[in-house]
């Protein structure tokens, strides 16, 4: 692993861009590609976002771990909210309840989540609450920067080297 970040933020939408901004910074350090760092981004940012919009949970904190890998990032999110499953959720471009007592079209958050990682688990938690862990292969912008993040990477956990094609 090359480091392991984890946060223990609270359920407030203002901590979702840093959140994001964090997960970017060590992206950057290591020279990941702009469209994998992006992806990377977008799904912390979703995940959190998540959390902060439908988690509802007494505790108002949530966890999140990124684990870089040289072949690869793990982002787990986990709340201890009401807890879902995929398949119970609205389908795409329905009307749910927003913030306030409104209503918004949504649906694309788990759509866009599993579009942009290479593995997402859901996993409810006992005796409530969601742990979303998402795995996602990391691209570097030369055959140098890969070299040097799999010299910082003191164990790949198991993970088995990704080629882009």
């Amino acid at each position: 692993m090359i480091l392991r970040l984890s946060l223990d933020l609270p359920e407030d939408a203002a901590y979702v861009r840093t959140t994001r901004l964090l997960s970017r910074c060590l992206l950057d350090d290591l020279k990941v590609d702009r469209t994998t760092t992006d992806d990377v981004e977008t799904i912390v940012a979703e995940l959190c976002s998540n959390v902060v919009r439908h988690a509802k949970s007494k505790e108002t904190h949530f966890l999140v771990t990124l684990e870089y890998f040289k072949p690869q990032v793990v982002i787990t999110v986990t709340d201890a909210g009401e807890g879902f499953a995929p398949t119970d959720v609205l389908p795409v471009g329905t009307t749910r309840p927003d913030f306030g007592g409104g209503e918004r079209l949504g649906g694309w958050g788990l759509t866009l989540l599993e579009g942009l990682s290479d593995k997402i688990d859901y996993t409810a938690n006992v005796p409530h609450g969601t742990t979303v862990r998402v795995e996602k292969t990391l691209y570097y912008e030369t055959e140098g920067a890969a070299d040097e993040a799999a010299e910082r990477d003191t164990d790949s956990g198991g993970v088995v080297e990704a080629s882009r094609d």
